[in-house]
């Protein structure tokens, strides 16, 4: 019988489960047929998935709302049913109780949780868009059905319109899952904590192969493991620290095993394959002075090109190209390896071989659309970029220390004057107290950031306000706020030890697919690209 929360055959192999009903599921008395449901109807269509092949339920069987946070479910009346903490409340589980009942009796082999909250009841975990796209087992409730979770079309509706490429996406994953209840994912062969032997065979096998993928793992500064991958189904990690920080090598062996990595890095017959290469080879030639030579096939470069509206995380490629469920908080322990060593090679052995699957995958589909030549004029940046990673620029530090006293004197004397001129003292570096200044105290209609939506005393809106009302306050908060900045993103810059500033490139870091620059991993030097006018001239050319 078809009602509001739920519609179709419980024998289906795919379920698809969502929240509540709305308004014009509770008038029409079936499930998803609102807006959100007309969204999900056309996104099934484009992944070959017919509405009346699937069984469909609903978490609640009416009407809830969410509060401005997004975190909590609520009833009418304000009683909370869900929160994105701790999953269903007292209230919540009765409510919910027959209609999870009826999932975990029904034959789907497949279940598509809509969103957070029904994740957050199936899995315990709400993070939706970590998760979307991941082959998974239920852990709560239909513990033992296999789900695909992806977001709730409601949100495609709200600002978020790329976000159905997703749907269909993960919706064309649970099509092909429901062909079977069991999980089948991914077969790998993770090796972990070898021994010498076993890492000097690896390597020499690798030296002999076309392509290897690669991937480093550094902690205080220091490579802590580098995996390599022969394939994306055959991996190794091979550890240089041991958890506790101690050495896994003798001298003599882990001279011998950076060798044998150089002599495959430096093969300039074997592509290397790896996910924001610039890192691990800028890193690699700094701290161990290793040079890569030859082709790379950089993941995140070359699905930017493709994809450049979607993100270009491993964990957003991992979701789109391989059937690899959502594994990168394992990495967290990055801080404390010791806590979980083994887990943490393993994640660096996962990072390597899937980089060498997407890169399959992305590769051939690019070859057919023909986005390889901007990826390999792309990647011809490196050798330049590199360049000036390592190479950096002279600082004339007399000059620039001297110039930093006088900012400082003119950032006092100008918050004098704005003491002086003020019917009383603020904070500048407090938007909710300049905006009481001026908005409340002063009885100027708020300037309104087109970004936001918000009350802003930004520059424009600084400029506008002395511009119509003649306010000295106004232009010396410009002048302090542009002498703060040019101090503490200029002035107070950290150099490297050699008394060189330097910078990290990304040759993909726009979302139009420019390059950008930032600190470097040390934590030194900035965006070099875009320097204040007073800083270049503290630059020294080499002779």
């Amino acid at each position: 019988m078809t009602t509001p929360y739920e519609e179709g055959d419980p024998a289906s192999k795919i379920c698809i489960v969502a929240e509540a009903p709305g308004r014009s599921e509770m008038r029409l008395n079936r499930p998803l047929v609102g807006p959100s449901g007309q969204l999900l109807e056309s996104c099934m269509h484009s992944a070959k998935m017919v509405r009346r092949e699937c069984y469909l339920l609903n978490i609640f069987p009416k009407i809830v709302y969410k509060d401005k946070t997004g975190k909590n479910v609520k009833t009418p009346d304000g009683d909370i049913l869900w929160t994105s903490k701790d999953g269903l409340t007292l209230l919540g589980q009765e409510l919910a109780a027959p209609y999870l009942k009826r999932l975990s009796s029904c034959d789907a082999n497949v279940v598509v949780p809509l969103g957070g909250t029904a994740l957050s009841c199936l899995f315990g975990d709400s993070r939706i868009m970590k998760w979307r796209g991941s082959i998974l087992y239920a852990k709560k409730e239909a513990s033992g059905k296999k789900l695909v979770p992806t977001v709730h079309p409601a949100a495609c509706l709200r600002g978020q319109y790329l976000w159905r490429h997703l749907l269909i996406s993960d919706l064309d994953r649970a099509k092909k899952e429901s062909k079977s209840p069991s999980l089948n994912l991914t077969k790998r062969d993770l090796q972990v904590g070898p021994d010498f032997q076993q890492v000097r065979n690896y390597l020499s096998e690798c030296a002999k192969l076309g392509a290897v993928a690669f991937d480093i793992e550094v902690t205080n500064h220091q490579v802590h493991c580098i995996a390599f991958a022969k394939s994306a189904y055959d991996c190794m990690s091979v550890p240089i620290v041991k958890g506790n920080g101690a050495d896994y090598w003798t001298i003599e062996q882990e001279e011998q095993i950076w060798l044998l990595i150089s002599a495959v890095l430096g093969n300039s017959k074997i592509l290397k394959i790896g996910q924001n290469l610039i890192f691990d080879i800028s890193f690699l030639l700094q701290q161990m002075n290793i040079h890569t030579s030859g082709q790379v096939g950089d993941t995140m470069i070359l699905h930017h090109i493709m994809y450049p509206d979607f993100p270009k995380g491993l964990d957003f490629l991992c979701s789109m190209h391989t059937r690899e469920p959502y594994y990168k908080d394992e990495g967290k322990i990055w801080k404390n390896p010791g806590r979980d060593v083994e887990s943490f090679w393993l994640y660096n052995a996962k990072d390597a071989a899937t980089t060498f699957e997407i890169w399959d995958v992305l590769s051939k589909d690019a070859e057919k659309s023909g986005f390889m030549k901007t990826y390999w004029d792309t990647v011809e940046m490196f050798p330049s970029l590199l360049y000036m990673m390592i190479r950096g620029f002279g600082i004339d530090t007399e000059r620039l220390q001297a110039t930093k006293i006088e900012v400082e004197a003119k950032i006092k004397e100008k918050q004098d004057e704005l003491d002086k001129v003020a019917d009383h003292p603020f904070n500048i570096s407090s938007p909710k107290q300049v905006q009481n200044y001026f908005y409340l105290e002063k009885g100027i209609k708020p300037y309104i950031s087109r970004t936001t939506g918000r009350p802003t005393t930004d520059d424009k809106a600084m400029s506008r306000i002395y511009r119509r009302y003649n306010l000295p306050e106004a232009k010396l908060v410009q002048e302090i706020r542009a002498l703060s900045k040019l101090h503490g993103t200029y002035l107070e810059v950290k150099f490297d030890k050699d008394g060189r500033i330097r910078c990290s490139y990304n040759p993909r870091g726009a979302t139009t697919g420019r390059l950008s620059s930032s600190k470097t991993i040390f934590g030194t030097g900035m965006n070099l690209q875009n320097l204040h006018p007073d800083f270049k001239g503290f630059l020294v050319a080499d002779s």
